[in-house]
């Protein structure tokens, strides 16, 4: 085999109160590093000695993408938001407040991104968990911090739209770039899932395409985007826990390839949020989603106008603006749609998609919602 292969390591870490019920504690990974050139050639020869266990459903031999942030900031944020993003999150919030009482209980959304500043004040019961060390949690929990203030802004979000019986649970993924690879995301993110249960899962990083170069006519070959297939494993199998746990991802800015959803037709919990602009038009700097069924799994909010529109408003007052920002309107919503009766024979990531954008269009335009007797939801 070429290359030099690592010890394997169970999905989860193995720290503190490890979820050992969970079906992510089964998983186990090995990293094969090979030389530059050789990892297509790597990945067939593996493929073809796990044939059989693949064909099971086993194994997974996968491409380890390197997947960034979606956004990075260049300067300490404010987390102020601008008059309409200010419209936007109170107008969600009226919604999930009328509708969350009658369905009773305490819920949780989780978020993977660059952390959490430590002079942050939550307006709620928030725990912060470190998976800067290549995704694996540390323990005894290193003090709050986040280098880009990315994080930081993206709580501050949800924490500003969400009722007050809605926690949140925060993981700070690596800071070096080289770091952000699908591999330590699928461990943050499984272990995150199984340790904190939460219902929807706000994760602002964004896939891209890789190229490798084929070792025998040396040609660069394209590997496209989200090829990858351990990570919609672990939220597939994020999605069967028992809070039947939705993944709610970016779809991507502009200069970065955007997320296929075609190659992940088979993960029903993963719903892609795109950036729309104040008119609830999407904007030209959030990526267009690829497939056929893109926009059936998809949800916009406001992300931000693009900047040479007259009177650009970004998200918050200084004018950041991205569809990172957009995720948590639409995770938000999902926390909500998640539970309304699926429709039979209709996948249910088409049916959290279509349910998010009719519960943002009503909420921007004040029109009631009718919703399902909760008796009726899941």
């Amino acid at each position: 085999m070429p290359g030099i292969k690592s010890a394997v390591r169970p999905l989860l870490s193995e720290v503190g109160d490890f979820p050992g019920d969970s079906p992510l504690a089964r998983l186990g990974t090995l990293l094969l590093k090979t030389d530059p050139g050789l990892e297509t050639y790597a990945i067939s020869r593996m493929s073809a000695r796990l044939a059989g266990a693949i064909e099971q459903g086993e194994a997974i031999v996968d491409l380890n993408h390197l997947l960034p942030l979606t956004a990075a900031e260049e300067a300490p944020p404010t987390l102020e938001l601008s008059p309409h993003a200010e419209r936007e999150a109170a107008s969600i919030r009226r919604v999930l407040r009328h509708a969350f009482p009658v369905s009773g209980g305490r819920r949780r959304i989780a978020v993977l991104d660059s952390g959490l500043s430590p002079d942050y004040l939550p307006h709620r019961e928030l725990r912060y968990l470190d998976y800067s060390n290549g995704g694996r949690l540390t323990m005894p929990t290193p003090p709050q911090a986040d280098p880009k203030g990315h994080g930081t802004r993206v709580v501050s979000l949800l924490d500003q739209i969400l009722p007050p019986d809605v926690d949140l649970s925060v993981g700070r993924l690596p800071n070096d770039p080289a770091g952000l690879t699908a591999l330590n995301i699928a461990h943050a993110l499984g272990d995150i899932v199984a340790r904190e249960k939460p219902e929807v899962v706000n994760l602002s990083v964004s896939l891209r395409s890789d190229w490798f170069v084929c070792p025998a006519c040396r040609q660069r070959v394209q590997a496209p985007t989200f090829l990858a297939s351990f990570l919609p494993l672990v939220i597939r199998l994020g999605g069967t826990s028992t809070e039947q746990t939705v993944t709610v991802m970016a779809a991507g800015n502009t200069g970065q390839p955007p997320n296929s959803r075609w190659l992940t037709e088979g993960v029903s919990t993963l719903l892609f949020a795109v950036a729309e602009n104040r008119r609830g038009d999407r904007t030209r700097y959030s990526a267009a989603l690829n497939g056929p069924n893109a926009d059936l799994y998809s949800a916009g909010a406001f992300g931000g106008d693009d900047p040479g529109d007259a009177d650009a408003q970004g998200v918050f007052r200084d004018g950041a603006y991205g569809t990172s920002y957009a995720a948590p309107f639409v995770s938000a919503g999902a926390l909500l749609t998640k539970h309304l009766p699926v429709q039979p024979g209709d996948p249910l990531a088409t049916q959290i998609g279509a349910y998010t954008r009719l519960l943002i269009e009503h909420a921007r335009t004040g029109l009631p919602l009718r919703l399902p007797p909760p008796e009726s939801w899941r």
